[in-house]
């Protein structure tokens, strides 16, 4: 009987131990293992809507650097073949970690079309370890000074923007759900010029849903 006392409590923190390595692993292994990661933990407020709204039409901030891979990388200026869409990630931050799959499968829908990059709260060595974890299919630059996320005023992590050929900021949303992701999809196609082809959202949360704070 005291061995049970000491072995049942052991057996069940090694199995949430393990769960949670499993889920930190493997990019949609919450959803794998059922666990609802779609649930709104951050939920977007009509104050963060004004604030990234006003945003929207001005000259976006531009940086030229380096990727966590040491390839050359940018962030708006004028004259891009393409428009850029920016998805900031806070390193450790679960919401970051169940948004990922969603924007690589974003990415792929507009391949070709609209340049994809992350941006990190990350030296490069910690933000290359963050990508070979999570595998996003896009560029990921490091800030760990966060000069970039403070120029775009990104409190949060799942912030992202949209950045036209001409260098200004089409829109910036304050997080991800549903109806934000069908207009960020809505925005990209009028900037290529193209009829809008429906996204597939898989588990994004139909509420409003910002990440954990930088």
């Amino acid at each position: 009987m005291k061995l049970a006392r000491f072995t049942v409590p052991i057996g069940i923190g090694l199995f949430c131990a393990g769960v949670a390595m499993f889920v930190s692993a493997k990019p949609g292994a919450a959803k794998d293992l059922g666990i609802d990661f779609s649930q709104v933990h951050h939920p977007v407020t009509q104050d963060m809507i004004v604030a990234t709204q006003a945003m929207a039409r001005k000259v976006a901030p531009s940086f030229s650097l380096k990727d966590v891979k040491g390839a050359p990388a940018s962030i708006a200026g004028k004259g891009r073949q393409k428009p850029q869409f920016v998805l900031f990630i806070l390193d450790g931050c679960p919401c970051s970690i169940d948004a990922q799959p969603i924007f690589n499968n974003f990415a792929k829908h507009w391949e070709g079309k609209v340049d994809f990059i992350g941006v990190i709260n990350d030296d490069p060595q910690k933000g290359r370890a963050w990508v070979s974890d999570y595998r996003p299919i896009f560029p990921v630059v490091p800030d760990p000074d966060k000069k970039i996320i403070h120029a775009y005023r990104a409190r949060q992590s799942v912030y992202c923007a949209l950045i036209s050929r001409e260098g200004e900021i089409v829109e910036m949303w304050p997080g991800y759900s549903v109806d934000m992701m069908e207009e960020m999809n809505s925005k990209m196609a009028k900037e290529v010029g193209e009829k809008v082809r429906p996204f597939d959202a898989q588990y994004v949360p139909k509420e409003r849903s910002s990440g954990c704070y930088f």
